[in-house]
């Protein structure tokens, strides 16, 4: 599901009370290709994107930000999603990149954790996307920022999961208003439905995730389709 949190950060920052002034390289974004300058003006890195967008978000929680490239492709219709994130203070170097299928990968501030995480969707559940699908729907990863390195911390939060499950699960209810409930519309709505039981694992909640399974899907390979998603969380 496309939803856009947090917000583009346009200043560089630099840190108060030091000897030296950080180095802060300049990436710049123009017809598809980053370009990544040092403060001489020299070009020292060049990449090509198919459809880039950037974004300056403070992952590391510290004075400095990241560099977020979020590059979407279309397979048979379908957007898919990656996320490349740079270090772009005293040495330019990627970070980590993530395939984040149908879901645009967003900065997400944590009040849990005081923290921006980065949210990406789950790849390997693209495959349930129906054709009479309006929407997007994929189970949402939270991505913490540690350390030089990211890491799940879907354990750390609640929240995020419940609030994405209320967005998904009022989607569902206008796709079923004025159609009978049963398997043929179950069906075309699978991978929302996926989504959400996914979602309640996360957080936790495993009585909620078989209660909504039982209740929003309909057909008779319930038990199997459950089995696929418990093998892939």
């Amino acid at each position: 599901m496309i939803r856009i949190f947090g917000f583009l950060l346009l200043c560089v920052v630099v840190g108060h009370g030091q000897s030296a002034p950080k180095k802060v390289f300049e990436p710049k974004l123009e017809n598809g290709k980053i370009s990544v300058m040092n403060s001489t003006g020299e070009v020292i890195f060049q990449k090509y994107f198919t459809n880039p967008s950037e974004l300056f978000v403070n992952l590391s929680d510290g004075s400095e930000n990241e560099y977020l490239v979020r590059d979407k492709i279309i397979e048979r219709g379908v957007p898919k999603y990656s996320a490349f994130i740079y270090c772009i203070t005293d040495t330019f170097y990627l970070i980590d990149s993530v395939s984040s299928g149908v879901y645009e990968p967003a900065p997400f501030y944590s009040n849990e954790l005081e923290r921006t995480l980065l949210l990406t969707g789950s790849a390997e559940f693209d495959s349930l996307h129906s054709p009479l699908e309006h929407e997007y729907f994929s189970p949402v990863n939270c991505l913490l920022y540690e350390d030089g390195e990211l890491f799940n911390a879907n354990d750390l939060v609640y929240e995020i999961f419940l609030q994405e499950n209320e967005q998904i699960i009022a989607s569902i209810e206008s796709s079923w208003s004025g159609s009978d409930k049963s398997c043929t519309t179950t069906t075309e709505l699978k991978s929302a439905i996926a989504a959400v039981y996914v979602n309640y694992l996360n957080a936790g909640e495993k009585v909620l995730a078989r209660q909504f399974l039982n209740d929003y899907y309909l057909c008779v390979d319930k038990e199997a389709f459950k089995s696929f998603l418990d093998s892939q969380f």
